[in-house]
């Protein structure tokens, strides 16, 4: 992506007012953060959010929840989370505005994180798995891990893509699921895609994503119809660990790297769950695959993982584990993984949505139009 000679003029400010005001907040601790300096959080926050510098506005947006959680006294502030993210940001502020000074356009396209999109006329696809992610009283967001059911000119069979929405949260009192229900710009409702059904999407662009895989676009003429009921759920359900030791050896990790961005979808058949244990704010299910590979299931101990939670309890019941599609990355030599689905003999099932029947009169209430 090329920034434009105004974007990049209105940029280098933007940038010196952001680590000005990090550094105030460090200065002044979080209890005198005066109303100023949380403002030009936000500003920088919006502005990197409609400029789609994607590293920038990703970490904004997670200081920005934290500000907001403590001022409210919410007991889901992090401290830890605040002050890794409050760090990154300095980081990359102070490098963008050096590369802005140097001329340095590759160093600032690696920190800005940019990449481009590229076009397609119809692609069709199906759900492996969706993520869920609640804030409450602020948002909740969705992510859809999809795999192509047809070769075309761009993908094979089979290519992982993702889509995303978020919702901005108040104070409703509908579940998150509530709001895959609400109609989008192009005319569909999130839901199609839980459907366990081909869904078509015309006139879309792909862009590269966070962990190599690759993001859907949707615009305004975007055009997303629901197909037949998918039934070759067998054909995803393989996991190449040789690639993804592979890609391990090729990795070289740096300052402004997550753990999660370093992340793989897997599908994980053979499953035993040996353990459960609880760490800080987490519920913790050991599994442990092909008998060897020691893996820990991390679930909020929050609304957000209330879901997952009654149904690994459910699934740990049966004589054996089914076939558990999720996302997996490594932290502090642990491999960490988020189940999202499981797969039987009749089909899949998502693991972190309830199936709870959806109040549309309670949601239509919440909405401020």
């Amino acid at each position: 992506m090329q920034l434009t000679p105004t974007e990049r003029q209105k940029l280098l400010p933007l940038m010196e007012n952001l680590a000005q005001a990090v550094e105030d907040l460090v200065v002044t601790g979080l209890t005198a953060a005066s109303e100023t300096t949380c403002k030009k959080i936000q500003v920088t926050f919006h502005e990197a959010s409609r400029l789609k510098l994607l590293r920038l506005s990703a970490t904004l947006r997670v200081i920005v929840e934290e500000l907001n959680r403590f001022t409210s006294q919410s007991p889901l502030f992090s401290r830890k989370r605040f002050c890794f993210f409050i760090n990154r940001a300095w980081l990359i502020s102070h490098g963008i505005a050096r590369a802005l000074r140097e001329n340095d356009e590759e160093e600032l396209a690696r920190l800005l994180w940019t990449p481009g999109t590229t076009p397609l006329r119809k692609i069709e696809l199906v759900t492996l798995g969706v993520s869920k992610k609640l804030v409450p009283g602020t948002f909740c967001a969705f992510e859809f891990r999809l795999r192509t059911t047809k070769k075309t000119t761009h993908f094979p069979a089979g290519h992982a893509l993702m889509w995303s929405c978020v919702f901005p949260l108040k104070e409703q009192d509908v579940p998150p699921e509530a709001f895959l229900h609400l109609t989008q710009r192009q005319g569909f409702t999130p839901n199609v895609f839980l459907e366990g059904k081909v869904v078509q999407l015309q006139n879309l662009a792909v862009t590269q994503g966070q962990g190599g895989v690759q993001r859907v676009i949707l615009g305004e003429k975007s055009k997303v119809t629901s197909q037949q009921t998918f039934t070759e759920w067998d054909t995803f359900k393989t996991w190449n660990v040789e690639d993804v030791w592979q890609r391990l050896q090729n990795y070289t990790p740096g300052p402004l790297d997550l753990e999660v961005e370093m992340q793989e979808e897997v599908m994980l058949a053979h499953l035993k769950m040996t353990d459960e244990s609880e760490r800080n704010d987490q519920f913790l299910f050991h599994l442990a695959y092909e008998n060897d590979i020691q893996l820990e299931a991390v679930v909020s101990k929050g609304p957000a993982g209330e879901v997952l939670r009654k149904k690994l309890k459910r699934i740990k019941k049966g004589a054996s584990l089914p076939c558990i599609f999720g996302l997996m990355h490594y932290e502090r030599c642990r491999l960490i993984l988020q189940p999202l689905s499981f797969f039987t003999a009749d089909g899949m099932e998502h693991l972190m949505i309830s199936t709870d029947k959806v109040d549309r009169a309670a949601l239509l209430r919440t909405l401020s139009f």
